[in-house]
């Protein structure tokens, strides 16, 4: 039977949460179980993670299931539909992933990753990349952005301020790997991201 025989047997209210589990995957790459706005669609997904497959390959789109991790992640196997991140919100990731893994390590495993302001500035300035330091209006953005993707979210506190506290997803893990981490610890270390030199290239991509 194809995934749409079986949409075809679906109520019209498990459609319509089709229609948006299939949407909200599109726009942000990601379900995060642990994200309340994101634990509806996630379950569903995962629970006709067949249909789903299927219907996303015939667009050229390989849905994964990260069961470590209680995240679907859909990807392009043509590359297109990327979004590509700026210097200045690639440094950022680099570090949400530092902290991620420095706070995983002193936690249980069930426990929240929590970061605060404070925690990102602090981290820009040992790893010594101060002119790089993103304004407030700049971080907000680029914080925002992160969200929108279910990398992470607003625990308290107002955006743009250093005592702000954010719930950080592991969906960080599978937007920097570790051999992209290997790479921008690398990058950094040689200077580029202090701006020592200047780099051809001065945005990334994540699906």
């Amino acid at each position: 039977m194809s995934w749409y025989q079986e949409f075809e047997d679906f109520s019209n209210k498990d459609k319509e949460t089709f229609s948006k589990a299939a949407n909200l995957l599109l726009s942000q790459n990601f379900l995060v179980y642990d994200r309340e706005e994101d634990r509806l669609c996630y379950r569903f997904v995962e629970r006709y993670l067949d249909i789903f497959s299927e219907y996303f390959a015939y667009s050229g789109w390989d849905l994964h299931h990260s069961k470590r991790f209680s995240v679907l992640q859909l990807h392009n196997r043509y590359g297109r539909n990327r979004y590509r991140f700026t210097l200045q919100e690639t440094i950022v990731l680099f570090i949400l992933r530092l902290l991620y893994d420095e706070k995983q390590q002193a936690l249980r495993l069930t426990q929240e990753i929590l970061i605060s302001g404070e925690d990102i500035q602090g981290k820009y300035m040992a790893l010594e990349i101060k002119n790089r330091l993103p304004s407030r209006d700049d971080l907000e953005k680029a914080l925002r952005l992160f969200s929108s993707f279910s990398i992470l979210d607003l625990k308290r506190g107002q955006w743009k301020d250093p005592d702000a506290v954010y719930l950080l997803y592991p969906t960080i893990l599978l937007v920097v790997d570790v051999p992209s981490l290997e790479r921008l610890a690398d990058w950094i270390n040689a200077g580029e991201a202090k701006g020592d030199k200047e780099d051809a290239t001065d945005r990334d991509q994540a699906d």
